[in-house]
Parts: C-alpha cells; structure tokens; sequence
C-alpha cells in the first residue's frame, strides 16, 4: 500500500502552511506575533495532534487515511469560518465573492467527509489547537486591504498544499479516494480563483 507522508501532510502542517503568508505583511503587530507562535510551535503541535488524532477500536481506517481525514477536516472547517469572516470585515467584490463560495463549498465538503467518516467509524477532529484559534482570532484585527491580502495570501498557499494532499491518496480507503475524487475539481477552482484575486490585490 502506497504510504502517505504524514509528516507532510498532517493536520498542523496543512494549517500552518496558509498562516505562512501572514509573516509577509507588517499590517497588524497582533497577527504577525501570533504568526510568529504559530510557526514556531509547529512541530510541537504536528506531534500532538498525531497523538491524539488515534483511529478509535471500531475504526475502519488505517493511520493514512486517518490522517488525511483529519488533514481535510480541520482544513474544511479553517476555510469555512475564514470565509465567513472575511464576509464581516472585506468590502472588496472579488474577496466577498470568493468568501462566499469557499463556505458554501467547504459546508458541503465538510459534510461529505463527516459521511464518508462514519462508514468507517472514525472520529474527526472538532476543535483547532490553541496556537490556531489564537491566530484566527487575532485576524479580526485586520481592517480593509490588510486583511484583503492577507486572507487571499493565505489562501493561495493553503490551497496548493491542499491539493497536494488530495492528490495523494491512490494507497487509502476507497471511500476516500472517492471523497479526494469528488472534492479536487472544486479545490482546483478555489485555487484558480485565490490566485487571480491575490494578484489583482497586489
């Protein structure tokens, strides 16, 4: 069986990857300090969230595929409330729009994977780590185009490092690959769009 690098692509990594964009803008002394802990806590935080993201005794799924559900999962669950608050804080047309589409997309993926995790009876994960939430909170702080380039900056590269996962899963479960199968086109639109909406930002 073909074996996904967790170290990779875990749940932690995957999060801390969009949060690298926002060490690249000095808007907001808040978030870039609460960037700076985010990234130097990820490893520690890759680590425990391995540990405690174990397949339960029923579960159906092997240490990939849970690792990969719970990579989406909490992935689904970032873009859905990032898209949500940048709905509250952007004024921009195209970053509205985008805000829109990504929690519209991203609810009926998160509800898909929540299907596809109870065939094969594994719990995912339902909170982010401290060190996350902290910095999604510290986000509110940002105001107009700084938080413009901001959330689009993350979502550029939070999307190439999400696809990369999705398109890794040949060794796992088929009702995941099937999941993976059904979500990349829709992230390979996202992808498109962030990236088109990061430049005109520039």
């Amino acid at each position: 069986m073909k074996t996904i690098n967790i170290s990779k692509f875990s749940a932690a990594l995957l999060i801390f990857a969009g949060f690298a964009a926002c060490q690249n803008t000095d808007k907001s002394a808040n978030a870039q300090q609460d960037s700076a802990t985010v990234g130097s806590d990820s490893l520690r935080m890759n680590d425990s969230l391995k540990a405690s993201n174990n397949v339960t005794h029923e579960s159906d799924v092997d240490d990939d595929g849970a690792a990969f559900m719970d990579t989406a999962a909490l992935g689904g669950m970032m873009e859905v409330d990032l898209g949500k608050l940048a709905l509250e804080k952007s004024r921009n047309e195209q970053v509205r729009k985008f805000a829109s589409q990504m929690v519209a997309d991203h609810t009926k993926a998160n509800s898909d994977l929540k299907t596809v995790a109870a065939k094969l009876k594994h719990l995912l994960p339902l909170e982010y780590p401290a060190e996350v939430k902290t910095h999604m909170d510290a986000m509110k702080n940002l105001k107009g185009k700084d938080f413009d380039t901001h959330y689009m900056g993350m979502m550029v590269t939070d999307h190439g490092k999400t696809l990369d996962l999705f398109r890794s899963v040949s060794g796992l479960d088929s009702e995941i690959k099937d999941f993976a199968a059904r979500t990349l086109p829709v992230l390979e639109k996202h992808n498109q769009m962030a990236k088109e909406i990061n430049a005109s930002l520039k």
